[in-house]
């Protein structure tokens, strides 16, 4: 590892990537001013107290090394990832998907930001941008309108945004239980979703109500609704023709236990939120409709009339930054070098992608050599640094993004005689990737700064929630 002196650096915002950056800087031997607005100050959506809250989902989706995301959380974990380690240990049944219990994670996370020696967590309102550098700003798309209007003053520009919205969250002994199934997706034998199977009649009577409900309007008149394509609102969904919702979050596909007559024509799939599955997020169907409407209309759904809706769906704008106009391939602020941006700030969507761009970030600011190209942080920051600024938008990190790695890959040639498919194409790559990103390691540290602040929060909420969550998950069945 380079040895680096000790400096003081400032994070502003602990979500997702400011909490990994605080940790990974502090780990590799900086002093870091952490300032999180929370709890003196709230945003429409947050309601947590601590750090690197879970707003739209509980969810970090798939760890298999062969899909895109399970690519980016390989390389986060080979790295050492201060927020991957800890979201292994609050995960929760989720299928292939790495799912968390959201409180015990943001409460966990904390406890390691505020116990960490060499981090001072503050928790004010960041008005401005600190006169000391270096400074990563991690403040998320829903960053506080003075410290926003400071920014867009220094970049001389008025910013991207994009209106984004949540699901809602029930508990699982308000639903009649014999309307629903447990299962998962193409897993004869899994069971960590709940799945509330309908006909056809009763798909396209919601779809009517979703498209007649009464909607939420833009935060400001004159704005168009402009959503992020990979997490569109079920109501934007449905108007997009009759069938879209039963091909996408509402798809029956491996979904068909076989005393299930007949045959589901959509099926509305439940996650827990906890452990023992005592309160669910609806999966996919983050909502723009009032309140009211959605209790109106979700307890018209079969086994729902009684629903007890713990969390409606909310829709909220996000704010991001021209990221290819104003940041270098460091994430970098070009006009202001010292000063670092991560996060969904950036147009990095997705909650794996704001960990990985948080990373990313402090590993420049501590003065390490870029990752390699083949890899997909390195291929995140790409797209963020030469898109066009003219169409920029947000993007979740994708296959597509990749560089090709060899003619083999790029042409779909043959393998020992044999033509290569997609998945292997993508295992190729995700193969390549992670070797190249092993070697870096060994080349740039020998420890990959050690996260001692692990054992430092053995004796406190990370302990003791685990043990709490492992005594519910074997005192409740596998069906909740």
């Amino acid at each position: 590892m380079t040895q680096l002196a000790s400096k003081q650096t400032f994070v502003i915002g602990a979500g997702l990537a400011g909490s990994e950056a605080a940790l990974v800087l502090a780990n590799f031997g900086f002093e870091v001013v952490l300032i999180e607005q929370k709890p003196t100050q709230y945003s429409a959506v947050h309601r947590l107290p601590g750090a690197a809250e879970l707003v739209c989902s509980n969810s970090f989706k798939s760890l298999e090394h062969g899909s895109a995301h399970g690519l980016l959380k390989a390389e986060l974990m080979e790295l050492q990832s201060p927020l991957m380690q800890i979201a292994m240990r609050c995960r929760i049944p989720g299928g292939k998907a790495l799912t968390v219990d959201r409180e015990l994670f943001s409460q966990c996370v904390t406890e390691a930001l505020k116990n960490h020696p060499r981090i001072t967590y503050r928790e004010e309102e960041c008005r401005s941008l600190p006169t000391h550098t270096p400074t990563l700003v991690a403040s998320g798309p829903l960053s506080s309108d003075a410290l926003m209007k400071d920014l867009l003053r220094i970049l001389e520009d008025d910013g991207l945004y994009f209106y984004d919205a949540t699901s809602p969250v029930i508990t699982l002994e308000s639903l009649e239980m014999e309307k629903f199934f447990w299962g998962a997706r193409h897993d004869p034998f899994g069971s960590d979703y709940l799945n509330l199977p309908l006909t056809k009649e009763q798909y396209f009577e919601f779809r009517n109500d979703l498209l007649t409900a009464e909607k939420t309007e833009a935060h400001h008149p004159e704005e168009s609704l402009k959503f992020f394509e990979g997490c569109l609102p079920i109501e934007v969904l449905a108007e997009r023709g009759e069938d879209t919702l039963a091909f996408s979050c509402m798809r029956p596909i491996g979904l068909n236990p076989e005393n299930l007559k007949p045959r589901p024509y959509a099926v509305i799939q439940f996650r827990r939120e906890k452990a023992a599955g005592e309160l669910l997020n609806m999966v996919g169907f983050q909502t723009r409709m009032k309140w009211p409407e959605q209790e109106r209309v979700f307890r018209k759904l079969p086994g729902m009339g009684n629903a007890e809706f713990v969390r409606l769906g909310a829709m909220h704008r996000n704010t991001f930054i021209n990221a290819p106009k104003h940041l270098n391939e460091k994430l970098e602020l070009i006009r202001k070098p010292g000063y670092f941006f991560a996060g969904q700030l950036i147009g990095s969507e997705g909650y794996t992608e704001a960990v990985a761009t948080g990373h990313y970030a402090a590993l420049q600011m501590a003065g390490f050599r870029m990752l390699p190209e083949l890899t997909a942080m390195r291929s995140l920051v790409r797209y963020l640094n030469h898109s066009d600024p003219l169409h920029f938008q947000p993007m979740n990190f994708n296959f597509g993004l990749l560089p090709d790695a060899s003619s083999q890959i790029s042409d779909g040639s043959t393998l020992k005689g044999r033509r290569l498919g997609k998945s292997e194409r993508n295992a190729l790559r995700a193969s390549q990737a992670l070797s190249q990103l092993k070697q870096w390691k060994e080349e740039n540290w020998s420890n990959g700064g050690s996260a001692t602040w692990m054992s430092k929060s053995s004796s406190g909420v990370l302990a003791r929630k685990l043990s709490e969550q492992d005594d519910r998950i074997s005192n409740t069945s596998i069906n909740g």
